[in-house]
């Protein structure tokens, strides 16, 4: 049993996350093109120069409103930027970006490919796509991930 108070054994659980949780680098994120879902999933360069690519996976209610966390995974997210909810086609402006440490914030002005951070005031639904390009992109990440599992199915 570990304790992160008395420094015992957090080192092998650190190491368990980095071999459980890969980043992009690693393993290979997917999107689907939503104007053709039949075509094979797409996949994402874990670039900072690439268009951007994020998913919105948890959302919050907090005292300063709706909190959004948000992985990029292509392309890079930059407060004060322009982004596009893929599901709904609203644009949406970037007004604070956190990185979360525990129940503190700090503050970001940019977060990279394989990085996760949290939105105030972004009006969403947890699995929705935002992209950085004209009508979204026409990527989305869920239908990726949905076609792969049964892809995978149909092959076991």
């Amino acid at each position: 049993v570990g304790s992160a108070l008395a420094n015992k054994s957090v080192q092998a659980v650190l190491d368990g996350v980095c071999l459980y949780l890969p980043t992009p680098n690693e393993v290979p994120a997917y999107a689907t093109n939503i104007e053709a879902p039949q075509d094979p999933p797409q996949t994402l360069s874990p670039s900072g120069s690439a268009p951007l690519v994020s998913l919105a996976f948890k959302l919050e209610e907090g005292r300063y409103g709706q909190l959004t966390y948000i992985r990029v995974y292509q392309g890079t997210l930059k407060k004060g930027s322009t982004i596009t909810n893929v599901r709904t086609g609203k644009k949406v402006k970037v007004p604070r970006l956190v990185r979360m440490h525990a129940d503190e914030m700090e503050d970001v002005d940019s977060i990279g490919a394989g990085e996760i951070c949290a939105m105030f005031g972004v009006e969403c639904s947890s699995g929705d796509t935002f992209s950085d390009q004209p009508g979204g992109g026409g990527y989305t990440m869920v239908r990726a991930q949905l076609a792969r599992l049964r892809s995978s199915a149909l092959t076991s």
